[in-house]
């Protein structure tokens, strides 16, 4: 079977609940990355009264999980095209969820920063691996607006934030409870290594067409969500 078969059969079928069932893990995942990127103004704030931080150590903070995260996406990519998706998204989730657990028990700042940085490594690969997993596995005709969806998570992680900085935070020693919730992920990443299948364009281009096959055979025996639109939408392809 031709290498480019096996993808477009699983690009040409309609949205299953096994498409369901890859958007919530993929979605869910960029909720957690949001509530720990969201979080983190909420501890600043409380760290600065705690610690009694200077402006130029307060921005320090700040910053140095979005330098970890510029340096993590500029890798996710080359090590998901050499080990695969699922083990990288699984990988970064538990990377910076050990790391943001352990910044909960931080008694310094260089201390916390060294984790903060350690968790935006994680988040910064773990953010565009997502999407392409998704991405990857969605029909080609509804491809974009998975996306989409995928991407509206990350405003339901911001709420979540905004929860525990308002409920959690303000307690005595709140800000470690905050970011011992942050464990979440590494428990979660559990979930993507056993629940998740590979791209099936990951498993081609290792030459791993078996097991392509069968992740593809499991998608063409799951429910169809989106049947009829998905027959509207490749009428519409033929007649152009």
């Amino acid at each position: 079977m031709a290498k480019t078969s096996l993808t477009a059969r699983l690009e040409t079928l309609p949205f299953t609940k096994k498409h369901t069932k890859i958007l919530g893990v993929t979605g869910i995942g960029w909720a957690l990355d949001a509530m720990d990127v969201g979080l983190i103004s909420f501890i600043m704030a409380a760290l600065t009264k705690q610690w009694a931080l200077s402006p130029t150590e307060t921005s320090w903070l700040g910053s140095i999980g979005f330098l970890g995260m510029a340096l993590g996406a500029t890798v996710g990519g080359l090590l998901a095209d050499r080990f695969g998706r699922r083990y990288v998204f699984a990988a970064t989730l538990l990377i910076y969820g050990l790391a943001t657990g352990a910044s909960a028990l931080a008694g310094s700042l260089a201390v916390l920063m060294v984790f903060r940085f350690i968790v935006g490594l994680g988040i910064g690969a773990e953010l565009p691996v997502a999407s392409t997993l998704m991405s990857e596995f969605s029909p080609r005709a509804i491809r974009g607006r998975v996306v989409v969806i995928l991407e509206a998570f990350w405003a339901l992680g911001w709420i979540l934030a905004a929860l525990i900085g308002t409920f959690v935070v303000p307690n005595p020693n709140g800000w470690r409870w905050a970011l011992a919730i942050g464990v979440i992920p590494a428990l979660y990443s559990l979930i993507i290594r056993w629940g998740t299948p590979e791209s099936v364009r990951f498993l081609e281009s290792k030459g791993r067409t078996d097991e392509a096959e069968r992740v593809i055979a499991e998608f063409e025996s799951s429910t169809a969500i989106s049947t009829q639109h998905h027959a509207n939408e490749n009428t519409r392809d033929h007649a152009h």
